[in-house]
């Protein structure tokens, strides 16, 4: 099939575009700002350009298309609740559906299948009660003296209604309400993990109330279903089969990285930190994904512990409860031998790594590289010499291989590098688990500002190797 999705660019969207394309499908991919995200993407697609909040999407997105998918959205919790973030929380969800249906109606004559993401604030705050799909709803509002519950309630009832109003009957319509997303590449554990790190996570309010989780590959997976299956039809809960707790997930989560939860933090300092937006935090919904089990749908990762198995773990070499954990992923335009042949010497590290670190391998140019090999470097990290020794731990080519620090800036630096066939391209994918100096105390001073500089590096990185094999 051919599909056009929105919000690709964001956590599920990377997995599903991922998925859809391992699947064989060709994506189209509407997004504000096609230069910058061309070289983001972890999968093949065509991208236009689309401003949800203002207009439809260009005609020729439509071209050739059999189903669009549609993700595309303003965090809920990236900034504290004001009127105006309210605002666009609500117009970036309700408008752009509209539009979009829209452009469906005008441009997609071959559009036979239509799935759209909501989220289990719909249900609202309902303690115990388990959460079927035909589970009744609170009554929600937009309204400015809403509650934070009945807001995020009121924003899902309009966002769902704009996804099924006006479509033709010839088009199948999935509403996919999703719960929390786990995952190694961000979300709510690379917010959540720091704290319990440093040992100061722990369970919110009473801990009492009910997550409904599920891991990012599971619902892209999920997802990709209900577009390539006919019987999938209307609502369905994107949550895996287990809700937990929230003192469920602390002791999980505390456990994971051999910690002790911390004391829990009391509501009323919820409220004061976060505002309206606390009683959100603290609002139980026990939902479950009912409909697809029945339609035979399997879950990889359909327990707490195994997401968290698989997301902390997934790392060669030995782990740490002490251990950051960065993973990108990159598709760029070129032949596996090709991609290869440029990570083999180590002296095109120096051309994707930024220039103010002053980075300069010392190893001979001819150096061949094989399990075993030696790589020395120097650089400076805001302005400081620093020598560096890497080993080859393994060498697989051309598939991956990984690299081990032995000598330098971390307690310890292991990167894994694996490239997969992907299309006409390559999947370039980088695991990387480091450590900081001076163990606690150093991921209390400098934790925050070291994964800054890590993060930095890599998105340096990969703008760089997108324009190396674009031209």
């Amino acid at each position: 099939m051919k599909i056009l999705l929105s919000g690709a660019t964001g956590l599920v969207g990377q997995e599903l575009g991922l998925e859809l394309a391992r699947r064989g499908h060709n994506l189209h991919v509407l997004t504000r700002n096609p230069e910058r995200h061309a070289g983001l993407l972890s999968f093949p697609a065509t991208l236009f350009r689309w401003d949800a909040s203002r207009e439809g999407p260009p005609a020729e997105a439509f071209a050739g298309v059999d189903a669009v998918v549609h993700l595309a959205g303003e965090s809920i919790a990236s900034a504290r609740w004001t009127t105006e973030r309210q605002r666009e929380i609500l117009d970036s969800r309700v408008i752009g559906t509209r539009h979009l249906v829209a452009g469906i109606r005008q441009h997609g004559t071959q559009v036979r299948t239509f799935v759209s993401a909501s989220a289990v604030g719909i249900y609202g705050d309902q303690g115990d009660t388990v959460l079927e799909e035909g589970a009744p709803t609170i009554p929600g509002s937009t309204e400015k003296a809403a509650s934070a519950v009945e807001f995020l309630a009121g924003v899902c009832q309009q966002w769902e209604q704009a996804a099924t109003q006006g479509l033709s009957e010839q088009v199948r319509s999935v509403i996919v309400r999703i719960g929390i997303v786990l995952s190694s590449q961000g979300g709510a554990l690379a917010e959540m993990l720091p704290l319990f790190r440093s040992g100061v996570g722990g369970a919110l309010g009473s801990g009492r109330q009910w997550m409904s989780v599920i891991h990012v590959r599971d619902l892209a997976r999920l997802m990709a279903t209900a577009l390539e299956d006919s019987r999938y039809q209307g609502v369905f809960n994107g949550v895996g089969p287990e809700p937990v707790t929230n003192s469920e997930l602390t002791h999980a989560l505390a456990g994971a990285v051999g910690k002790t939860p911390f004391l829990k933090t009391p509501a009323t300092a919820l409220r004061l930190a976060l505002g309206g937006m606390a009683q959100a935090v603290l609002s139980s919904q026990r939902v479950v994904p009912r409909r697809a089990q029945e339609l035979g749908f399997s879950f990889e990762f359909g327990t707490l512990k195994q997401a968290l198995t698989e997301i902390l773990g997934a790392f060669e070499g030995a782990a740490s409860a002490s251990d950051e954990v960065l993973v990108m992923r990159q598709w760029i335009p070129a032949p596996l031998s090709q991609v290869f042949e440029f990570f083999s010497s180590a002296h095109n590290l120096e051309r994707i790594t930024p220039p103010w670190l002053n980075f300069e391998v010392l190893t001979h140019a001819d150096h061949k590289i094989e399990a075993g090999s030696l790589i020395d470097y120097r650089l400076r990290i805001h302005g400081v010499p620093v020598r560096w020794r890497t080993l080859i731990e393994s060498w697989d080519p051309p598939r991956s291989f990984v690299d081990t620090q032995l000598k330098g800036p971390y307690s310890k630096w292991h990167h894994t590098h694996t490239f997969e066939p992907l299309a006409s391209g390559v999947l370039i994918e980088d695991r990387v688990r480091y450590r900081v100096p001076l163990a606690a105390l150093g991921r209390v001073v400098a934790g925050a500002w070291v994964r800054r500089d890590v993060q930095q590096i890599f998105d340096y990185r990969k703008k760089v190797i997108r324009e190396i094999f674009s031209r």
